[in-house]
């Protein structure tokens, strides 16, 4: 089960920090997710191909999502809603290599009846306390049906994102 400490972070009970949480977690209002630059993310140079932030950006979505409490199956199931990206804008401002920690930073900046707009950050971490801006990422999700049309998000996913966006 998971609970949160006192600077809100998701905490495990299998784990001994925070910090080494697979699902992050929340600070200052964004939620964070910290991953490694594998080999299969890179180019032959070594480098993080472009289209790989978008998949680290998703994760760290899907993270944030699992922390407020909502998972995506149960979601699709009960509710008969999911979320679908909408847009997406990305800018890139250094690369990422092969080995490099990174973290996706999440904050979303707008929540409507259904839909959703973010910006998500990566960063390599430099040090204990330093970082790098790598991608900037304006996401717009939509809430949909079953039939692929847009539906009202779910009070309680509602509501969580709103005490998120409280921070």
């Amino acid at each position: 089960m998971a609970s949160t400490d006192d600077r809100n972070r998701v905490t495990d009970g299998d784990q001994n920090s925070p910090r080494e949480s697979s699902r992050g977690w929340f600070e200052d209002g964004e939620h964070v997710l910290p991953l490694r630059v594998y080999y299969e993310d890179t180019d032959a140079a070594g480098i993080v191909y472009y289209a790989n932030y978008l998949k680290f950006a998703e994760r760290a979505r899907t993270e944030m999502i699992r922390c407020l409490g909502v998972e995506h199956r149960p979601l699709m199931a009960g509710a008969g809603v999911a979320f679908a990206v909408r847009s997406c804008a990305a800018e890139y401002l250094q690369p990422a290599r092969l080995d490099d920690r990174i973290v996706v930073r999440t904050r979303i900046d707008k929540a409507g009846g259904a839909t959703l707009n973010a910006t998500q950050r990566v960063f390599r971490v430099d040090g204990d306390d330093g970082e790098t801006e790598l991608v900037e990422l304006k996401i717009r999700l939509a809430c949909i049906d079953k039939n692929q049309r847009p539906a009202r998000m779910p009070a309680d996913i509602r509501k969580a994102v709103a005490a998120l966006m409280a921070n």
